[in-house]
C-alpha cells in the first residue's frame, strides 16, 4: 500500500529537480497540498512531474482554479466513494446523450444529417433512415456509412482534428494551482472536486465509476478539473468501429455541453492521447 506523505518538506523533495521545484506549497482543504505559481504555458508539464512523483508522494495531483469549490471529505465518505465507484453503472447515472432525443419527421431531418462530408454522402444518410427517427439513430447511420467509405472518411478525419489532443483544452491564464490529494487513487478525486456535469443524484458516485471504468480500459488519467470542464490524458485508444462509438457516447454523457456531433468525437479519439469534457449550466 502507498503511503502518502503529509510532511511538506518531504513532498518538495519528492518534487526536486522537476519543473514544480522552488514553486510555493501550502495545506489546502480535506488533507491536500496546493503548488501554486505554475506558468499556464506549464500546465501539463506540471501535471506530469506532480504524476511521476505519486509513487513516492503518494498524492494523486490535479490542477484546478484557485476558486474552485472543494469537498473536505470525511474517511467515511472516501471509502463510501471507493466501494461505489467498483459497484455503480456509471451509464445509468449519466444517460447516453441521445436517449431521449426527440423524433424527426422529414421536415427536420436535414437540421441532423452529416455536414462536410459531401452531398451525396449525406443524402445516401437520409435515404437509410427509417422516419420518424431520433438524432441518434441519424448520427449511427453516419457512422455506419462512414466505415465503409473511404472518401467520406478521410473528410471526416479533416473535420475531426480539432477535436484531437489538447487543442480544445481550456487554459486559465491566473488562478491556477495544482492539488495533491491525499490519495494515489485517482477515481476518488471526486470526493473532493466539483464537476457541474456531477450535480445529480449519485453523480459523485457515477463521476468516480467512470473514471475508474476509463482508467481501466483506456489508461485515461485525471490531469484537470475547472468545475465545469475535465481533462484527461490517455494511453490506449479504440479500435475504430463500436469500440470508438460507445466511448464517444460515453463522453458526450458526463460532457453534455460538446458540441461535436457523435461521429465526429468517435473518429478524434481513435486518434488522441487526450480528452476533453464540458458540462455547464
Amino acid at each position: 500500500m502507498t503511503t502518502v506523505l503529509d510532511d511538506p518538506d518531504e513532498i518538495v523533495a519528492a518534487l526536486r529537480g522537476t519543473v514544480l521545484d522552488g514553486l510555493p506549497i501550502e495545506e489546502g482543504l480535506g488533507e491536500t497540498w496546493v503548488v501554486t505559481g505554475i506558468e499556464p504555458t506549464q500546465l501539463l508539464p506540471a501535471w506530469r512531474a506532480a504524476r511521476a512523483a505519486t509513487p513516492e508522494t503518494g498524492r494523486w495531483p490535479v490542477l484546478t482554479s484557485v476558486d474552485e469549490q472543494w469537498h473536505d471529505a470525511t474517511r467515511e465518505e472516501i471509502e463510501a466513494l471507493d466501494r461505489a465507484a467498483r459497484t455503480v453503472d456509471p451509464w445509468t447515472v449519466f444517460r447516453r446523450r441521445g436517449t431521449d432525443d426527440p423524433r424527426l419527421g422529414r421536415e427536420d431531418l436535414h437540421l441532423w444529417l452529416p455536414d462536410g462530408l459531401g452531398e451525396d454522402f449525406a443524402r445516401r444518410v437520409a435515404r437509410d433512415v427509417t422516419l420518424p427517427a431520433t438524432r441518434l439513430a441519424v448520427e449511427r447511420r453516419t457512422w455506419e456509412r462512414l466505415l465503409g467509405d473511404p472518401d467520406a472518411i478521410e473528410r471526416g478525419w479533416r473535420r475531426a482534428a480539432s477535436l484531437v489532443g489538447t487543442r480544445n483544452w481550456y487554459t486559465p491564464v491566473e488562478g491556477i494551482q495544482l492539488v495533491l490529494l491525499p490519495t494515489p487513487t485517482q477515481w476518488l478525486a471526486p470526493a473532493w472536486l466539483s464537476y457541474f456535469g456531477a450535480l445529480r443524484p449519485q453523480g459523485t458516485e457515477g463521476l468516480a465509476a467512470a473514471i475508474r471504468h476509463w482508467e481501466q480500459r483506456w489508461d485515461a488519467e485525471l490531469v484537470a478539473s475547472w468545475g465545469t470542464m475535465l481533462q484527461f490524458v490517455v494511453g490506449r485508444r479504440p479500435a475504430l468501429g463500436e469500440q470508438a462509438w460507445q466511448l464517444a457516447r460515453q463522453l458526450l454523457a458526463l460532457g453534455g455541453s460538446l458540441d461535436s456531433g457523435r461521429w465526429e468525437l468517435a473518429l478524434a479519439v481513435t486518434r488522441s492521447d487526450a480528452w476533453f469534457l464540458h458540462d455547464r449550466p
